[in-house]
Protein backbone atom coordinates (compact mmCIF):
# COMPACT_ATOMS: atom_id res chain seq x y z
CA UNK A 1 0.00 0.00 0.00
CA UNK A 2 1.00 4.00 -0.94
CA UNK A 3 -0.23 6.63 1.53
CA UNK A 4 -1.34 9.26 -0.75
CA UNK A 5 0.33 11.67 1.29
CA UNK A 6 3.88 9.96 0.27
CA UNK A 7 3.26 10.05 -3.39
CA UNK A 8 5.89 12.05 -5.41
CA UNK A 9 3.48 14.06 -8.17
CA UNK A 10 3.51 14.22 -11.67
CA UNK A 11 5.16 17.66 -12.58
CA UNK A 12 2.98 17.72 -15.78
CA UNK A 13 -0.19 15.86 -17.39
CA UNK A 14 -2.72 14.20 -15.35
CA UNK A 15 -0.58 14.20 -12.11
CA UNK A 16 -1.97 14.74 -8.45
CA UNK A 17 0.42 18.21 -8.03
CA UNK A 18 -0.22 21.15 -9.66
CA UNK A 19 3.44 21.81 -10.01
CA UNK A 20 5.23 18.60 -8.88
CA UNK A 21 6.78 17.34 -5.55
CA UNK A 22 4.68 16.27 -2.56
CA UNK A 23 1.02 16.90 -2.43
CA UNK A 24 0.50 20.52 -1.06
CA UNK A 25 -0.70 21.14 2.05
CA UNK A 26 -3.42 22.84 2.94
CA UNK A 27 -1.56 26.02 3.99
CA UNK A 28 -0.19 26.02 0.45
CA UNK A 29 -3.11 25.42 -1.05
CA UNK A 30 -4.77 28.37 1.13
CA UNK A 31 -1.87 30.19 0.29
CA UNK A 32 -0.79 30.21 -3.39
CA UNK A 33 -4.33 30.16 -5.53
CA UNK A 34 -3.65 29.60 -9.63
CA UNK A 35 -5.02 33.11 -9.96
CA UNK A 36 -4.10 35.71 -7.08
CA UNK A 37 -5.95 39.24 -6.25
CA UNK A 38 -4.42 41.15 -8.38
CA UNK A 39 -5.60 38.90 -11.83
CA UNK A 40 -8.85 37.60 -10.53
CA UNK A 41 -9.55 41.79 -10.43
CA UNK A 42 -8.43 41.87 -14.02
CA UNK A 43 -10.51 39.38 -15.03
CA UNK A 44 -13.64 40.97 -13.11
CA UNK A 45 -12.50 44.18 -14.51
CA UNK A 46 -12.98 42.35 -17.86
CA UNK A 47 -15.87 40.89 -17.32
CA UNK A 48 -17.89 43.72 -15.80
CA UNK A 49 -17.45 45.78 -18.80
CA UNK A 50 -19.92 43.20 -20.80
CA UNK A 51 -22.45 43.27 -18.74
CA UNK A 52 -25.36 45.47 -18.58
CA UNK A 53 -24.68 47.12 -21.76
CA UNK A 54 -25.98 50.70 -21.88
CA UNK A 55 -27.42 50.31 -19.02
CA UNK A 56 -30.50 48.33 -19.95
CA UNK A 57 -29.41 44.73 -18.64
CA UNK A 58 -27.99 42.93 -21.64
CA UNK A 59 -24.79 40.52 -21.39
CA UNK A 60 -22.55 40.38 -24.64
CA UNK A 61 -21.13 37.80 -25.04
CA UNK A 62 -17.93 39.35 -26.77
CA UNK A 63 -17.16 42.87 -27.80
CA UNK A 64 -15.19 41.50 -31.25
CA UNK A 65 -17.68 41.87 -33.92
CA UNK A 66 -14.99 40.04 -36.76
CA UNK A 67 -14.40 36.24 -35.57
CA UNK A 68 -12.75 35.07 -38.35
CA UNK A 69 -15.06 31.98 -38.72
CA UNK A 70 -18.06 33.21 -36.17
CA UNK A 71 -18.73 36.75 -37.76
CA UNK A 72 -19.59 39.14 -34.98
CA UNK A 73 -20.14 37.71 -31.15
CA UNK A 74 -21.20 41.73 -30.45
CA UNK A 75 -24.85 39.73 -29.11
CA UNK A 76 -27.16 38.81 -26.33
CA UNK A 77 -27.11 34.90 -26.32
CA UNK A 78 -29.78 33.88 -23.47
CA UNK A 79 -27.76 30.91 -22.41
CA UNK A 80 -24.60 32.95 -21.96
CA UNK A 81 -26.48 35.87 -20.37
CA UNK A 82 -27.96 33.57 -17.43
CA UNK A 83 -24.81 31.69 -16.69
CA UNK A 84 -23.06 35.22 -16.40
CA UNK A 85 -25.18 36.93 -14.38
CA UNK A 86 -24.93 33.99 -11.93
CA UNK A 87 -21.87 34.67 -11.88
CA UNK A 88 -22.20 37.68 -11.04
CA UNK A 89 -24.39 37.09 -8.43
CA UNK A 90 -23.02 34.03 -6.74
CA UNK A 91 -19.95 36.51 -6.20
CA UNK A 92 -21.75 39.26 -5.04
CA UNK A 93 -19.73 38.95 -1.52
CA UNK A 94 -16.38 38.79 -3.13
CA UNK A 95 -14.33 41.98 -4.03
CA UNK A 96 -15.10 41.18 -6.94
CA UNK A 97 -18.31 42.44 -8.16
CA UNK A 98 -20.32 45.25 -6.76
CA UNK A 99 -23.67 46.45 -7.24
CA UNK A 100 -24.60 42.98 -8.02
CA UNK A 101 -28.37 43.58 -6.79
CA UNK A 102 -28.23 46.81 -9.51
CA UNK A 103 -26.74 44.81 -12.25
CA UNK A 104 -29.59 41.35 -11.62
CA UNK A 105 -32.27 44.04 -11.49
CA UNK A 106 -31.13 45.48 -15.26
CA UNK A 107 -30.76 42.11 -16.19
CA UNK A 108 -34.27 40.96 -15.01
CA UNK A 109 -35.88 43.95 -17.20
CA UNK A 110 -33.76 42.88 -20.26
CA UNK A 111 -35.48 39.27 -19.41
CA UNK A 112 -38.63 41.11 -19.39
CA UNK A 113 -38.35 43.09 -22.71
CA UNK A 114 -37.01 40.40 -24.43
CA UNK A 115 -39.73 37.42 -23.62
CA UNK A 116 -42.43 40.16 -24.17
CA UNK A 117 -42.29 40.24 -28.34
CA UNK A 118 -43.85 38.37 -30.47
CA UNK A 119 -41.38 36.31 -32.19
CA UNK A 120 -40.48 36.38 -36.34
CA UNK A 121 -39.75 33.60 -36.69
CA UNK A 122 -42.31 31.16 -35.97
CA UNK A 123 -40.77 29.48 -32.55
CA UNK A 124 -41.58 30.50 -28.85
CA UNK A 125 -39.76 33.47 -27.82
CA UNK A 126 -38.44 31.82 -25.25
CA UNK A 127 -36.42 29.63 -27.29
CA UNK A 128 -34.43 32.53 -29.58
CA UNK A 129 -30.83 32.07 -29.20
CA UNK A 130 -29.86 35.39 -29.18
CA UNK A 131 -31.10 38.98 -29.00
CA UNK A 132 -29.46 42.24 -30.50
CA UNK A 133 -27.74 44.92 -27.84
CA UNK A 134 -28.00 47.00 -26.04
CA UNK A 135 -31.93 47.19 -26.88
CA UNK A 136 -33.73 43.53 -26.75
CA UNK A 137 -34.93 42.79 -30.02
CA UNK A 138 -34.42 39.26 -31.51
CA UNK A 139 -32.03 38.84 -33.73
CA UNK A 140 -33.34 38.12 -37.19
CA UNK A 141 -30.99 36.67 -39.13
CA UNK A 142 -30.46 32.86 -39.98
CA UNK A 143 -29.55 31.02 -36.75
CA UNK A 144 -29.82 27.30 -35.42
CA UNK A 145 -33.45 27.39 -33.95
CA UNK A 146 -35.19 26.66 -31.22
CA UNK A 147 -32.52 26.26 -28.47
CA UNK A 148 -34.94 25.58 -24.84
CA UNK A 149 -31.62 25.66 -22.63
CA UNK A 150 -31.65 29.49 -22.26
CA UNK A 151 -35.27 29.84 -20.18
CA UNK A 152 -34.31 26.76 -17.63
CA UNK A 153 -30.77 28.29 -17.31
CA UNK A 154 -31.64 32.06 -16.93
CA UNK A 155 -34.55 30.92 -14.37
CA UNK A 156 -32.00 28.87 -12.30
CA UNK A 157 -30.56 32.30 -12.09
CA UNK A 158 -33.48 34.27 -11.04
CA UNK A 159 -34.63 31.95 -8.60
CA UNK A 160 -31.47 31.99 -7.20
CA UNK A 161 -31.92 35.84 -6.94
CA UNK A 162 -35.23 36.15 -5.85
CA UNK A 163 -34.32 33.16 -2.79
CA UNK A 164 -31.82 35.79 -1.40
CA UNK A 165 -33.97 39.00 -1.63
CA UNK A 166 -36.94 37.70 -0.71
CA UNK A 167 -36.67 38.79 2.83
CA UNK A 168 -35.92 42.37 2.00
CA UNK A 169 -37.43 42.56 -1.46
CA UNK A 170 -40.37 40.62 -1.80
CA UNK A 171 -42.38 43.16 -3.35
CA UNK A 172 -39.91 43.54 -6.34
CA UNK A 173 -40.39 39.19 -6.28
CA UNK A 174 -44.18 39.96 -6.49
CA UNK A 175 -43.69 42.83 -9.07
CA UNK A 176 -41.74 41.10 -11.69
CA UNK A 177 -40.34 37.72 -11.28
CA UNK A 178 -43.71 35.77 -9.49
CA UNK A 179 -47.02 37.76 -9.92
CA UNK A 180 -50.08 36.81 -8.97
CA UNK A 181 -51.93 39.23 -11.02
CA UNK A 182 -50.65 37.68 -14.07
CA UNK A 183 -48.83 40.60 -15.43
CA UNK A 184 -45.76 39.92 -17.26
CA UNK A 185 -46.77 36.85 -18.20
CA UNK A 186 -46.79 35.52 -14.37
CA UNK A 187 -43.46 36.86 -14.15
CA UNK A 188 -39.78 36.33 -15.22
CA UNK A 189 -39.52 32.92 -13.22
CA UNK A 190 -42.39 32.01 -13.75
CA UNK A 191 -42.69 32.40 -17.56
CA UNK A 192 -39.64 30.62 -17.71
CA UNK A 193 -40.22 27.68 -16.31
CA UNK A 194 -43.77 27.25 -17.87
CA UNK A 195 -42.03 26.78 -20.88
CA UNK A 196 -39.10 24.62 -19.58
CA UNK A 197 -41.87 22.31 -18.35
CA UNK A 198 -43.49 22.42 -21.67
CA UNK A 199 -40.71 22.06 -24.01
CA UNK A 200 -37.79 19.62 -22.34
CA UNK A 201 -38.61 17.13 -24.50
CA UNK A 202 -39.07 19.12 -27.77
CA UNK A 203 -35.53 19.21 -30.92
CA UNK A 204 -33.58 21.56 -30.13
CA UNK A 205 -30.41 23.21 -31.43
CA UNK A 206 -27.20 21.82 -28.89
CA UNK A 207 -25.32 24.31 -26.44
CA UNK A 208 -22.77 24.49 -29.42
CA UNK A 209 -25.62 25.76 -31.80
CA UNK A 210 -24.09 23.11 -34.24
CA UNK A 211 -26.32 19.81 -34.08
CA UNK A 212 -30.26 19.08 -33.37
CA UNK A 213 -31.52 16.48 -30.85
CA UNK A 214 -34.50 16.07 -28.41
CA UNK A 215 -32.03 14.70 -25.59
CA UNK A 216 -28.93 16.42 -24.73
CA UNK A 217 -27.25 15.50 -21.17
CA UNK A 218 -26.46 19.46 -21.00
CA UNK A 219 -30.06 20.73 -22.17
CA UNK A 220 -31.46 17.67 -19.73
CA UNK A 221 -29.29 18.46 -16.29
CA UNK A 222 -29.75 22.31 -16.80
CA UNK A 223 -33.86 21.62 -17.04
CA UNK A 224 -33.82 19.57 -14.50
CA UNK A 225 -32.38 21.92 -12.00
CA UNK A 226 -34.52 24.69 -12.67
CA UNK A 227 -37.35 22.57 -12.70
CA UNK A 228 -36.41 21.32 -9.26
CA UNK A 229 -35.67 24.47 -7.92
CA UNK A 230 -39.01 26.19 -9.51
CA UNK A 231 -40.93 23.80 -7.43
CA UNK A 232 -39.33 24.98 -4.20
CA UNK A 233 -39.87 28.41 -5.36
CA UNK A 234 -43.24 28.06 -7.00
CA UNK A 235 -44.53 26.36 -3.49
CA UNK A 236 -43.29 28.74 -1.62
CA UNK A 237 -45.12 31.31 -3.25
CA UNK A 238 -48.15 29.53 -3.11
CA UNK A 239 -49.02 27.76 -6.04
CA UNK A 240 -48.70 24.17 -5.71
CA UNK A 241 -50.43 23.72 -9.22
CA UNK A 242 -46.97 24.84 -10.95
CA UNK A 243 -44.90 23.13 -8.11
CA UNK A 244 -46.62 19.57 -8.98
CA UNK A 245 -46.17 20.37 -12.89
CA UNK A 246 -42.78 21.05 -12.68
CA UNK A 247 -41.85 18.22 -10.06
CA UNK A 248 -43.39 15.92 -12.39
CA UNK A 249 -41.75 17.04 -15.21
CA UNK A 250 -38.11 16.88 -13.09
CA UNK A 251 -38.64 13.40 -12.53
CA UNK A 252 -39.63 12.38 -16.07
CA UNK A 253 -36.12 13.70 -16.80
CA UNK A 254 -34.74 12.18 -13.74
CA UNK A 255 -35.72 8.91 -15.06
CA UNK A 256 -34.33 9.36 -18.74
CA UNK A 257 -30.92 10.38 -17.28
CA UNK A 258 -28.78 7.18 -16.91
CA UNK A 259 -29.66 6.65 -20.73
CA UNK A 260 -26.84 9.19 -21.18
CA UNK A 261 -24.41 6.41 -19.34
CA UNK A 262 -22.75 4.53 -22.14
CA UNK A 263 -21.26 1.85 -19.59
CA UNK A 264 -17.69 3.89 -20.31
CA UNK A 265 -18.66 7.52 -19.91
CA UNK A 266 -21.55 9.97 -19.80
CA UNK A 267 -22.76 10.70 -23.48
CA UNK A 268 -24.19 14.13 -24.17
CA UNK A 269 -26.31 12.71 -27.18
CA UNK A 270 -26.49 9.98 -29.67
CA UNK A 271 -24.93 12.37 -32.60
CA UNK A 272 -22.66 14.02 -30.42
CA UNK A 273 -21.24 11.59 -27.71
CA UNK A 274 -18.25 13.37 -26.16
CA UNK A 275 -18.40 16.44 -25.79
CA UNK A 276 -17.57 18.71 -23.35
CA UNK A 277 -21.17 19.95 -22.32
CA UNK A 278 -21.38 16.90 -20.62
CA UNK A 279 -18.65 18.20 -17.80
CA UNK A 280 -20.12 21.70 -18.00
CA UNK A 281 -23.19 20.28 -17.40
CA UNK A 282 -22.07 18.53 -14.30
CA UNK A 283 -21.35 22.06 -12.77
CA UNK A 284 -24.20 24.52 -14.20
CA UNK A 285 -26.95 21.49 -14.09
CA UNK A 286 -25.73 20.00 -10.90
CA UNK A 287 -28.91 19.76 -8.30
CA UNK A 288 -26.77 19.33 -5.63
CA UNK A 289 -28.76 16.21 -4.21
CA UNK A 290 -26.25 13.52 -5.67
CA UNK A 291 -28.14 12.61 -8.91
CA UNK A 292 -24.42 12.60 -11.46
CA UNK A 293 -22.81 14.36 -8.58
CA UNK A 294 -18.98 15.41 -9.15
CA UNK A 295 -17.32 12.08 -7.35
CA UNK A 296 -20.02 9.42 -8.96
CA UNK A 297 -18.32 6.64 -10.82
CA UNK A 298 -19.79 8.06 -13.62
CA UNK A 299 -18.78 11.06 -13.61
CA UNK A 300 -15.01 10.08 -12.72
CA UNK A 301 -14.97 7.90 -15.67
CA UNK A 302 -16.07 10.65 -17.86
CA UNK A 303 -13.24 12.55 -17.08
CA UNK A 304 -10.74 10.10 -17.52
CA UNK A 305 -12.43 9.28 -20.60
CA UNK A 306 -12.52 12.60 -21.79
CA UNK A 307 -8.70 13.68 -20.27
CA UNK A 308 -7.65 10.96 -23.55
CA UNK A 309 -9.82 12.05 -25.75
CA UNK A 310 -8.67 15.96 -25.18
CA UNK A 311 -5.12 15.08 -24.32
CA UNK A 312 -4.73 13.57 -27.75
CA UNK A 313 -6.99 15.97 -29.87
CA UNK A 314 -4.43 19.14 -29.33
CA UNK A 315 -0.36 18.62 -29.45
CA UNK A 316 -0.44 21.80 -27.15
CA UNK A 317 -0.88 19.74 -24.23
CA UNK A 318 1.90 17.57 -24.96
CA UNK A 319 3.94 20.26 -25.90
CA UNK A 320 2.79 21.78 -22.49
CA UNK A 321 4.00 18.75 -20.73
CA UNK A 322 7.55 18.72 -21.98
CA UNK A 323 7.67 22.29 -20.78
CA UNK A 324 6.70 21.22 -17.38
CA UNK A 325 3.36 22.80 -17.66
CA UNK A 326 0.70 21.03 -15.04
CA UNK A 327 -3.06 20.60 -15.88
CA UNK A 328 -4.14 19.78 -19.47
CA UNK A 329 -6.89 21.85 -22.15
CA UNK A 330 -9.96 20.60 -23.08
CA UNK A 331 -11.92 21.44 -26.35
CA UNK A 332 -15.82 21.41 -27.05
CA UNK A 333 -16.13 17.83 -28.80
CA UNK A 334 -14.36 15.03 -30.64
CA UNK A 335 -14.24 15.60 -34.39
CA UNK A 336 -14.62 19.67 -33.89
CA UNK A 337 -13.74 21.62 -36.77
CA UNK A 338 -14.88 25.31 -36.26
CA UNK A 339 -11.77 27.40 -36.07
CA UNK A 340 -9.81 24.12 -36.87
CA UNK A 341 -10.80 22.61 -33.66
CA UNK A 342 -9.05 24.21 -30.26
CA UNK A 343 -8.87 23.81 -26.87
CA UNK A 344 -11.79 26.37 -25.77
CA UNK A 345 -10.36 28.42 -21.95
CA UNK A 346 -14.76 27.81 -20.89
CA UNK A 347 -14.85 24.18 -20.63
CA UNK A 348 -11.35 23.56 -19.84
CA UNK A 349 -11.81 26.26 -16.85
CA UNK A 350 -15.60 23.67 -15.94
CA UNK A 351 -12.63 20.91 -15.67
CA UNK A 352 -11.37 22.90 -13.05
CA UNK A 353 -14.54 23.76 -11.48
CA UNK A 354 -15.81 19.64 -11.70
CA UNK A 355 -12.02 18.64 -9.58
CA UNK A 356 -13.32 21.38 -7.17
CA UNK A 357 -16.93 20.67 -6.64
CA UNK A 358 -15.15 16.83 -6.03
CA UNK A 359 -12.90 18.08 -3.41
CA UNK A 360 -15.76 20.27 -1.72
CA UNK A 361 -18.47 17.47 -1.70
CA UNK A 362 -15.77 15.04 -0.16
CA UNK A 363 -14.57 17.26 2.40
CA UNK A 364 -18.19 18.39 3.49
CA UNK A 365 -19.40 14.59 3.78
CA UNK A 366 -16.19 13.29 5.22
CA UNK A 367 -16.35 10.22 2.95
CA UNK A 368 -14.15 9.03 0.07
CA UNK A 369 -15.84 7.92 -3.07
CA UNK A 370 -17.10 4.22 -3.75
CA UNK A 371 -14.42 2.01 -4.72
CA UNK A 372 -15.00 2.05 -8.56
CA UNK A 373 -14.97 5.68 -8.38
CA UNK A 374 -11.74 5.84 -6.60
CA UNK A 375 -10.25 3.35 -9.31
CA UNK A 376 -10.90 5.89 -11.89
CA UNK A 377 -9.83 8.37 -9.41
CA UNK A 378 -6.57 6.76 -9.42
CA UNK A 379 -5.87 7.05 -13.19
CA UNK A 380 -6.70 10.60 -13.29
CA UNK A 381 -4.42 11.73 -10.30
CA UNK A 382 -1.74 9.70 -11.62
CA UNK A 383 -1.81 7.69 -7.90
CA UNK A 384 -0.61 3.80 -8.02
CA UNK A 385 -3.72 1.09 -8.42
CA UNK A 386 -3.46 0.51 -4.54
CA UNK A 387 -2.82 4.40 -3.41
CA UNK A 388 -4.89 4.45 0.22
CA UNK A 389 -6.17 8.35 0.74
CA UNK A 390 -7.57 9.99 3.81
CA UNK A 391 -10.45 12.41 3.16
CA UNK A 392 -8.93 15.38 3.40
CA UNK A 393 -5.59 14.12 1.38
CA UNK A 394 -8.07 13.22 -1.40
CA UNK A 395 -9.47 16.71 -1.11
CA UNK A 396 -6.01 18.20 -1.26
CA UNK A 397 -5.68 15.62 -4.17
CA UNK A 398 -8.45 16.83 -6.10
CA UNK A 399 -8.01 20.87 -5.20
CA UNK A 400 -4.44 20.58 -6.56
CA UNK A 401 -5.61 18.83 -9.41
CA UNK A 402 -8.25 21.92 -10.22
CA UNK A 403 -5.07 23.99 -9.26
CA UNK A 404 -3.32 22.28 -12.69
CA UNK A 405 -5.40 22.79 -14.94
CA UNK A 406 -6.13 26.70 -14.48
CA UNK A 407 -2.23 27.05 -14.02
CA UNK A 408 -2.46 25.68 -18.05
CA UNK A 409 -4.76 28.21 -18.74
CA UNK A 410 -2.66 30.87 -16.81
CA UNK A 411 0.23 29.83 -18.42
CA UNK A 412 -1.24 30.66 -22.12
CA UNK A 413 -2.74 33.90 -21.17
CA UNK A 414 -0.47 35.84 -19.02
CA UNK A 415 1.32 37.28 -21.86
CA UNK A 416 -1.88 39.18 -23.03
CA UNK A 417 -2.35 40.51 -19.83
CA UNK A 418 -4.88 38.49 -18.39
CA UNK A 419 -7.38 38.93 -21.04
CA UNK A 420 -9.26 35.56 -21.69
CA UNK A 421 -10.18 34.71 -25.39
CA UNK A 422 -12.87 31.77 -26.64
CA UNK A 423 -9.92 29.40 -27.26
CA UNK A 424 -6.05 28.18 -27.77
CA UNK A 425 -4.64 27.64 -30.92
CA UNK A 426 -4.19 23.83 -30.81
CA UNK A 427 -0.58 23.70 -31.48
CA UNK A 428 0.97 27.04 -30.16
CA UNK A 429 -1.27 27.52 -27.46
CA UNK A 430 -1.81 31.36 -28.54
CA UNK A 431 -4.98 32.75 -27.68
CA UNK A 432 -7.39 33.29 -30.67
CA UNK A 433 -11.03 33.75 -31.70
CA UNK A 434 -13.05 36.17 -30.25
CA UNK A 435 -11.17 38.00 -27.74
CA UNK A 436 -13.07 39.02 -23.91
CA UNK A 437 -15.49 36.06 -24.23
CA UNK A 438 -17.82 36.73 -21.18
CA UNK A 439 -18.28 33.12 -20.50
CA UNK A 440 -14.40 32.44 -20.04
CA UNK A 441 -14.38 35.01 -17.73
CA UNK A 442 -17.50 33.57 -15.90
CA UNK A 443 -16.33 29.90 -16.00
CA UNK A 444 -12.77 30.90 -14.38
CA UNK A 445 -14.61 32.99 -11.76
CA UNK A 446 -16.73 30.62 -10.79
CA UNK A 447 -14.46 28.03 -10.69
CA UNK A 448 -12.52 30.01 -8.13
CA UNK A 449 -15.05 30.72 -6.35
CA UNK A 450 -15.94 26.73 -5.88
CA UNK A 451 -11.79 26.35 -4.86
CA UNK A 452 -12.20 28.50 -1.99
CA UNK A 453 -15.24 26.69 -0.64
CA UNK A 454 -13.18 23.51 -1.14
CA UNK A 455 -10.45 25.12 0.62
CA UNK A 456 -12.12 26.20 3.34
CA UNK A 457 -13.26 22.82 4.16
CA UNK A 458 -9.52 21.33 4.59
Amino acid sequence: MHSAALLTCLAVGLGVCSGGGALPTRQQLRDDPPFNATVMNIFASYFLKNINIGGKGGVVASPDTTVPSGGSYYYHWMRDGGLSMRAVWLNRNSSLIPNADALMKSYISFTLCDQSQSDPHGIDIRGEPKFNLPNCDVFQGGWCRPQNDGAGIRATTMIMYANDIMADQKDYVTKYLWTSDGSYNGGAIKFNLDYVAGAYKENTCDLWEEVQSTDFFWNRMNHRRALLLGAQFAQSMGDSQAAATYTNAAQDITSNLPSHWTGQFIMESQNRQKDAAVICALNNGYAGDGVFGPTDSRVAATISAYNDLFFNAYPINAADNNRGVPGILYGRYEGDHYENGNPWILTTANLAELYYRGAQETLARRTLPDAEAMTHFRKILGAADDAVFTVEEFGRALVSQGDGVLLRIKYHVAGAGYRLFEQLDKVTGYEISAYDLTWSYASVIEAMRIRGNAVSLL
